[in-house]
């Protein structure tokens, strides 16, 4: 095995842990176009479920719903809340489109995303039991509770734009974001989505921490456990020009370009929610599956706290074995 800078650096560290990828792509490759995996559409059932409950349960029945997906991707999200909830508007919001972008949905999917997803949501009622099968590589601490699914079959809109570029009169009542993790300065971010929102507006953020053991994703990953959060912005470049020769420019582009930055911890966040008039009602945080395997291999959690707490101060052993974060904030 080799070290650098005295940390273990071995493949498996990262390939054991990684979903998998499609026939004929390399682990660090984006997924191919006009294929879709059971993956994928589980993990939009499990998205499109775990909002609609939320909706049910935060927002005012007595007020139109208008919903907005901040970073919507492919636009299943929107799509699906305009057809199975009452919605009065579904926007969904992203600069790129499919395939523009190396976190993209790959181009030539939705028609089959669509056809597949609307045979499992073919009844009155949606449990996680109807796709269970289906998410087994996604975090989840708790199920989302069952859900009326509407036949309302409203019409959803994209803009091809950033947050600062959408409208100010358009005010929103429940706004959805995933990709924070991909999105810099979230001061900008979510001074911005505060200008969009209604007062007691709803705003669930599902969070792929920075801090997660594959927080960098498979693009900026390392051979060493937790490698993005340990090694300084100097010697992660080293190490990928040593260990990555045939990528390390991609690597560091995404590592620099493709995260947030500056690296944002939950303490940080919880505080710019706050300063931005966001009271938090609800946390919750699933872990990886085989995070004491992964601690094990990082020497232990004291150790691993210890060596990442000398980039970041305020970060905590429950940030570090996360997977998927949900905070879910009201307006004030």
């Amino acid at each position: 095995m080799s070290k650098f800078k005295n940390f273990p650096v071995d493949k498996k560290n990262l390939l054991t842990f990684l979903t998998p990828t499609s026939k004929g792509t390399n682990w660090y490759d984006p997924p191919p176009e006009n294929v879709v995996t059971s993956r994928q559409i589980g993990r939009i059932l499990l998205q499109f479920h775990q909002v609609a409950a939320a909706i049910d349960e935060y927002h005012n029945k007595k007020i139109k719903l208008n919903f907005l997906d901040v970073g919507t991707g492919n636009g299943m999200l929107p799509n699906l809340i305009a057809k199975y909830c009452k919605s009065n508007l579904s926007v969904g919001m992203d600069p790129y489109e499919d395939g523009e972008h190396q976190t993209s949905w790959p181009k030539g999917t939705k028609k089959e995303i669509v056809d597949k997803i609307k045979k499992i949501l073919n009844r009155k009622f949606l449990t996680i039991n109807d796709y269970r099968s289906l998410i087994s590589f996604e975090g989840l601490s708790s199920k989302p509770k069952q859900i009326k699914l509407f036949n309302n079959n409203k019409i959803w809109t994209f803009k091809k734009k950033f947050i600062n570029e959408l409208p100010k009169k358009r005010k929103y009542n429940f706004i959805f974001a995933k990709c924070i993790d991909h999105i810099p300065d979230w001061n900008n971010l979510f001074f911005h989505i505060s200008n969009i929102s209604e007062k007691d507006c709803t705003l669930f953020i599902k969070h792929n921490s920075f801090f997660s053991y594959n927080g960098a994703h498979r693009y900026a990953s390392t051979f060493i456990p937790w490698g993005h959060v340990l090694l300084n912005e100097k010697d992660y470049n080293n190490y990928c020009k040593k260990f990555h020769k045939n990528r390390y420019k991609h690597m560091i582009d995404f590592y620099r370009n493709g995260l947030s930055y500056p690296r944002y911890t939950l303490d940080d966040l919880f505080n710019i929610l706050s300063k931005n008039n966001w009271k938090i009602v609800h946390l919750e945080q699933s872990n990886k599956k085989k995070y004491l395997d992964q601690i094990k291999l990082a020497g232990g959690a004291k150790k691993l706290l210890n060596d990442t707490k000398k980039n970041f101060s305020n970060l905590s052993l429950s940030e570090l074995i996360s997977d998927r974060i949900i905070i879910i904030a009201k307006k004030i």
